[in-house]
């Protein structure tokens, strides 16, 4: 690295890890927009981190807000912005004290005149009665008729405490119009304000507040024209902007496949992929952007960047092709004091990453830096994922916050149980991650996939935990092997695995192959019958791992070798093949003997 502590960054995670599915690697487009925010509560709890995420129909849902108390490693399904996952809104978000703001407009790479695709603001309330963020009513900026649409809408908040939305509007020859509105009544209503710009095709850009300032710069697809930039004081006038001019000559992909963040102190960090496919960074110092700064020289259509500062250290995150739509990398560089690292390289596994969404700020002190983005490969659903860059010298609680770390649980405490008594044709649920087929028939979660490559996995996502113990209850009728998992991160795992044979057995997957840790008899008169499965973990160096099946203990293990799985995961199912029964699924934490 140039100008950094060879130490400074380390890879948290050797791949990403899988948070909740969507329908496609693109739901976390618009990449300018802020998918994700982090909330102190300063109720001694730890933040709270909300991502929007457009599911477009899986899981029955839309626009959604998930939530997370453990820095973003594990989400919940909190609230539904906009329910209908037929029309494709996406959100952009910030944080007004404990209360979030948000726009939403319609995203899709094809967009046409429909009176559906309007620009909405709504406030969501923080309740501390309940810990949680109740909407209010939406209120409508930009109203599209049957001859014109809105999209790309975009949010910020000057010095004043009043609110700007951006859109832009589809014109009758197939330009866009960059319009503005304003509130000064806490988002009560919005007065339209004077255009901000055309372009020749469809236009995106980025609203940004600086302090005092708002800066607005916008560009077009596919056309090589220079990049335009308009700026305000908060103190002028509403309706007072600088004129129009050049930003800088080259223009962005798509006008949006940017990233952007004030530095506070007056000026910004941009992020963005120009019409040649590259990545760049500029600075603006409040007035003009300077030179830019060649951050990935490969070029590929679906390359984006998302960036969080620290301070004054500017974390770039982006994904580089290896394999068109089927193999690419996480990466990430780091700017300090002027010059950049060289690239990290976070997740290297050969599936599709698509747009990507980071926290715009960190307090100072965090121990990581995350990034959130979409991931799908052949014969795998898509799914949103998450890596992360550990941070030398940060504290807090792993979300890079004030407050004190969440306490650890004690031990035996139940952490997430499911019965599975519900009905579902095509998912375990949403408190779960899952690859291949599953489906609940009302008594059991039951998977319905044969892989013979693969296999059908189910991760529970409120169990991440270290030191704990998975149980599950199953049926295999003989036919191949099931079992139970611990510890998933990436494709990394531990399991408890019970053979055709009647045997046991205790694995440690990691790179797409598994080694056998330890094998012993199951206890059971038939591989016919159904069993209760437990498999414990505790410790880090080395791990220790203890196999039970029907309560007693069958195999006991240790994984002192370097590829041991050291870090707290999540817990699941598993199996190669279809028509496998799963009940009463239990995760609770151990106390190291």
């Amino acid at each position: 690295m140039v100008g950094f502590s060879t130490a400074l960054l380390a890879t948290l995670l050797a791949s990403s890890t899988p948070l909740l599915p969507v329908r496609a690697g693109n739901a976390l487009t618009l990449p300018a927009q802020r998918h994700a925010v982090r909330i102190d509560t300063e109720d001694g709890r730890p933040p709270t981190w909300l991502l929007a995420v457009q599911q477009e129909g899986v899981e029955g849902r839309g626009l959604s807000l998930f939530r997370s108390g453990d820095g973003g490693r594990t989400f919940r399904f909190a609230a539904a912005i906009q329910p209908d996952g037929s029309h494709h809104d996406r959100a952009d978000m910030l944080v007004v004290g404990r209360d979030v703001a948000l726009v939403y407009s319609w995203e899709s790479p094809s967009l046409k005149p429909s009176r559906k695709h309007d620009v909405y603001f709504q406030w969501w309330r923080y309740r501390p009665d309940t810990r949680d963020w109740a909407p209010q009513p939406a209120v409508r900026v930009f109203d599209a008729d049957d001859s014109t649409a809105y999209t790309r809408a975009l949010l910020a908040r000057d010095s004043r405490g009043r609110l700007w939305v951006q859109a832009f509007r589809l014109d009758s020859d197939g330009g866009s119009t960059a319009v503005v509105s304003v509130s000064s009544n806490d988002g009560a209503s919005f007065q339209r304000q004077s255009n901000l710009g055309r372009v020749k095709r469809r236009g995106g850009g980025r609203l940004l507040s600086l302090g005092s300032k708002l800066v607005f710069i916008y560009a077009m697809h596919d056309g090589f024209e220079p990049t335009r930039l308009r700026i305000r004081d908060d103190g002028d006038p509403l309706d007072t902007w600088s004129s129009v001019r050049n930003a800088f000559s080259d223009g962005i992909y798509h006008g949006a496949a940017l990233s952007a963040v004030a530095d506070g102190h007056g000026g910004m960090h941009l992020v963005y992929k120009d019409e040649t496919e590259r990545l760049y960074h500029r600075y603006f110092d409040g007035s003009t952007f300077g030179s830019r700064t060649l951050l990935e020289d490969s070029r590929d259509w679906a390359m984006q960047p998302a960036v969080t500062r620290v301070g004054d250290r500017l974390y770039v995150f982006y994904n580089v092709m290896r394999e068109p739509g089927t193999d690419y990398e996480l990466h990430a560089r780091v700017w300090e004091g002027g010059r950049f690292s060289g690239p990290e390289v976070l997740d290297s596994h050969a599936t599709f990453k698509g747009y990507l969404t980071a926290l715009e700020t960190l307090p100072e002190g965090t121990s990581e830096v995350p990034c959130f983005f979409g991931e799908s490969s052949d014969g795998v659903p898509a799914r949103m994922a998450r890596v992360a860059l550990s941070v030398e010298g940060g504290g807090g609680e792993g979300s890079g916050g004030a407050g004190d770390p969440e306490p650890e649980p004690e031990p035996g405490q139940l952490l997430f149980s499911d019965g599975f008594s519900r009905t579902s044709s095509d998912s375990v649920g949403s408190d779960w991650v899952q690859s291949g087929l599953w489906l609940t028939n009302g008594r059991y979660a039951v998977s319905d996939l044969d892989h013979p490559d693969g296999e059908d996995l189910a991760l529970a996502l409120p169990s991440r935990c270290g030191d704990c113990q998975v149980r599950a209850w199953l049926q295999a009728f003989a036919a191949d092997e099931a079992g139970v998992v611990l510890r998933a991160q990436g494709d990394a795992r531990y399991a408890l695995v019970f053979l055709p044979n009647g045997r046991i057995q205790i694995r440690r997957y990691r790179d797409g192959r598994f080694t056998v840790l330890g094998e012993a008899r199951s206890g059971q008169s038939s591989a016919w019958e159904a069993t209760t499965l437990s498999l414990s973990a505790w410790g880090s160096g080395p791990v220790h791992l203890s196999a039970s099946v029907n309560g007693q203990v069958r195999l006991t293990v240790t994984d002192s070798d370097e590829a041991a799985i050291t870090g707290p995961g999540l817990a699941g199912l598993a199996t190669p093949i279809a028509g496998v029964w799963f009940d009463d699924f239990q995760v609770r934490t151990v106390d190291a003997p």
